[in-house]
């Protein structure tokens, strides 16, 4: 083997150990809350080193810094200088370390998911308002097209947790206001997996079409307070089901 045959093959295991350290960083950082949830770790108190969490999870420790790098960013944790890695009260994380908990299968007390809930309801209603001076013909023409692609999975008896969130966050979309969507996506990363179990329900997935082609009449036709109370009901409904249900641990909400 020549020189330059070594140098492509320690390049090309430099590029997959590089590849793997990358896509691993998300996994890390799932095990690590994991870690800190089973641990029963208290505001303030000191969490094991990066060395540390290297050995316990066996990955690389460029792993792990970049995997509290980003726990770091969303407040999660705090690395103070020549003293080590602590944990921050949870009500200074972002919303962002919510999204991660939840997609780490992480459990949620139903007050905090309760909060979630209503925060989000908050911030679609207000969605709801403004796109019924917003709205473009445009914007009703797409929210009609998630509409039919609801009702041909409801007909083949399929879930439509992807049309639901399509049509709720076209309403926001059509607020022309991307602050405003880019904050409502990230409740809607927190609640996908619960979305999917809500969902299983078919009769859920009709009442919420029905719901959803009264709001969007009410939208088009620009009948601001109507559309909202509309959407109000809508989202008290799908909370109803949640506190009813909550107990169930098959069951959650939408």
């Amino acid at each position: 083997m020549g020189w330059t045959d070594g140098w492509k093959k320690d390049r090309k295991m430099l590029e997959k150990t590089e590849s793997d350290r990358i896509a691993g960083v998300p996994n890390v950082v799932g095990k690590i809350l994991s870690f800190i949830d089973e641990r029963r770790y208290e505001p303030n108190e000191r969490l094991p080193s990066e060395r540390d969490f290297a050995d316990r999870f066996n990955v690389s420790r460029g792993a792990v810094r970049e995997a509290l790098a980003a726990l770091e960013s969303m407040r999660v944790i705090e690395r103070r200088p020549n003293s080590g890695i602590y944990l921050r009260n949870s009500e200074e994380s972002s919303i962002e370390a919510l999204v991660l908990r939840a997609s780490s299968g992480l459990p949620f007390q139903p007050e905090e998911t309760k909060d979630v809930f209503e925060v989000r309801s908050i911030l679609e209603l207000q969605g709801v308002r403004i796109s019924c001076d917003r709205r473009r013909d445009q914007d009703v023409d797409r929210l009609r097209e998630i509409l039919y692609k609801t009702k041909l999975a409801i007909d083949s008896k399929k879930t439509i947790e992807a049309e639901d969130e399509a049509f709720h966050l076209g309403i926001v979309a059509s607020t022309q206001n991307r602050v405003l969507l880019r904050t409502v996506k990230l409740f809607y990363e927190f609640s996908k997996q619960r979305r999917i179990i809500y969902f299983s329900d078919y009769s859920r997935g009709t009442q919420a079409y029905d719901d959803h082609c009264e709001i969007l009449e009410a939208i088009e036709a620009r009948r601001t307070d109507l559309a909202v109370g509309m959407m109000d009901r809508h989202l008290s409904r799908a909370l109803a089901t949640w506190q009813t249900l909550h107990a169930a641990p098959e069951q959650t909400t939408k």
